[in-house]
């Protein structure tokens, strides 16, 4: 009953964290804050709802295998944005007149 209820608890934060990170990605209106909010919401709740999954399952070979896909998720999602961050740079080109850029020798 108890890994049911931290379970539970872990599963509707995650609920509530994806939850706001749609509230927030309706009420900024540009790109760049938008892919913020969706890459940091989606890192942290894949984190609390695969961790109610492991809790629920108890620690088994499933729940090293959820641990791996945390891992890999916790690496994947911050690349995975930041490309999508340099893409919008060098592709739009009023990019200089809505947010504040700092070229790199790198971009």
């Amino acid at each position: 009953m108890i890994r049911f209820i931290i379970s539970a608890v872990l599963m509707l934060m995650g609920l509530f964290v994806i939850f706001t990170a749609m509230v927030g990605n309706y009420r900024f209106g540009y790109v760049l804050n938008r892919m913020h909010v969706g890459a940091t919401a989606d890192t942290l709740a894949a984190f609390f709802i695969i961790s109610s999954l492991i809790v629920a399952s108890g620690f088994n070979a499933t729940s090293v295998k959820l641990l791996l896909m945390v891992a890999f998720l916790w690496f994947a999602n911050p690349v995975a944005s930041h490309f999508l961050a340099k893409t919008e740079i060098i592709t739009n080109e009023k990019i200089t007149e809505e947010v504040e850029v700092v070229y790199h020798d790198s971009i």
